[in-house]
């Protein structure tokens, strides 16, 4: 019961420490509303622009190429007409592949069903005993 006095003393202690520590706030200062008034037309003064010349660089690299925006919109075009073609020959090909499948299972199916042949043989059954016991089990299963 002495440790429940205690934690109650130090809660309330906590409590009236971090009242007594606040501050006031500050009130925010008060502008008064002018109305606006347009800001009066005054000419500015018009700046000449001059041409600053350059010197030449020795060893400098070479400038990049701009390009114009005329430039820019013939080469997108040209793009997009590559861009056009490599699709038509896309689907080209996609139709040849379907034609070609689609004429084998005609074929086949054209075709009458054989049984398989076999080709299991007496020479091939030696070669496999041979092989096998070349290469020995797996080593999974040693």
């Amino acid at each position: 019961m002495d440790s429940f006095w205690v934690i109650v003393l130090f809660i309330l202690f906590a409590i009236f420490s971090d009242r007594k520590d606040k501050k006031k706030p500050v009130p925010k200062r008060r502008v008064p509303d002018f109305p606006r008034r347009p800001l009066p037309d005054i000419p500015q003064p018009k700046r000449e622009r001059r041409k600053i010349e350059i010197p030449e660089l020795r060893g400098a690299p070479p400038l990049p190429d701009i390009q114009t925006t005329a430039e820019v919109e013939t080469q997108d075009a040209i793009r997009a007409q590559q861009e056009r073609y490599q699709e038509m020959l896309r689907r080209k090909k996609k139709q040849q592949q379907r034609e070609q499948a689609e004429s084998r299972v005609e074929k086949q199916q054209a075709e009458p069903m054989s049984a398989p042949q076999s080709t299991v043989t007496l020479n091939n059954l030696q070669q496999a005993v041979i092989w096998s016991e070349i290469l020995g089990k797996p080593k999974a299963r040693r």
